[in-house]
């Protein structure tokens, strides 16, 4: 894919998009080591923004899945840092969102896939964890059930990843376009393309003020996408359980 205009190629033996998941990991551990170094029972500054974050992503969970959501806290909380730093990053010039990739966003569906059976099929076993996909339906329908949320659980990834790539390169594309409007129109000579410049200038702190806003959205949606999933797979069994005893 051709780089935009608002990026700066770096050759360095590494591609791109994996410097760019290296520096938002990196940006994560040290806004972590730094809010965490000095911890007080007051918080201040780094680490009540943090704790903020935490907080949210905590209370996401815990209202889903219930108690058990501290089990999984991990995942969830790495997810959606990763991605909203990603997402950010994407905002400062010279750098590339790795989220804009669809290599990156299918490698984060692609986690969220496995870890969603794998828990799954820790909490309730292996035979237990399929029964759910036959449904509460005649044996006969059984199979096609079957079928039928194999393929629903197959999209999972595709939904996942190409929202969230979809969103992130549109605001690549939007800051790209803007960019290039200056270097095209600047040099001119024309007094009223060089007016014309103005315009991007103008519109870039709303473009930086939603592309922020875009970027929580977009952490948001995956995250709590991911709790669902999870959640699903984890309490299966309880509320085939409560069903049950509902009718009896």
């Amino acid at each position: 894919m051709t780089a935009l205009p608002e990026a700066v190629n770096i050759e360095i033996g590494v591609p791109k998009i994996l410097l760019m998941s290296w520096l938002a990991i990196l940006f994560i551990a040290l806004i972590s080591f730094f809010a965490t170094r000095r911890m007080l029972m007051v918080p201040r500054r780094l680490q009540g923004v943090l704790e903020i974050g935490l907080g949210f992503v905590y209370g996401l969970a815990d209202s889903v899945i219930g108690e058990e959501a501290k089990r999984y806290y991990p995942l969830f909380l790495g997810l959606f840092l990763f991605i909203f730093v990603g997402n950010l990053m994407g905002l400062v010039p010279g750098l590339t969102a790795p989220t804009s990739n669809l290599n990156v966003t299918v490698a984060l569906a692609l986690v969220v896939f496995f870890s969603t059976h794998y828990f799954g099929i820790r909490q309730h076993g292996l035979v237990g964890y399929l029964k759910h996909f036959t449904g509460e339906v005649p044996w006969w329908l059984k199979p096609f059930m079957f079928v039928i949320e194999m393929i629903s659980q197959l999209a999972r990834p595709l939904s996942l990843s190409f929202r969230l790539f979809g969103n992130m390169m549109a605001k690549e594309v939007l800051l790209g376009v803007l960019a290039m409007l200056v270097v095209l129109l600047l040099p001119s000579k024309n007094l009223i393309q060089k007016a014309l410049t103005a315009g991007p200038f103008l519109v870039l702190p709303f473009i930086y003020l939603l592309g922020t806003l875009i970027s929580f959205i977009q952490a948001f949606i995956f995250t709590i996408l991911t709790i669902f999933y999870v959640g699903s797979a984890v309490e299966v069994q309880h509320q085939v359980e409560i069903r049950h005893e509902g009718r009896n």
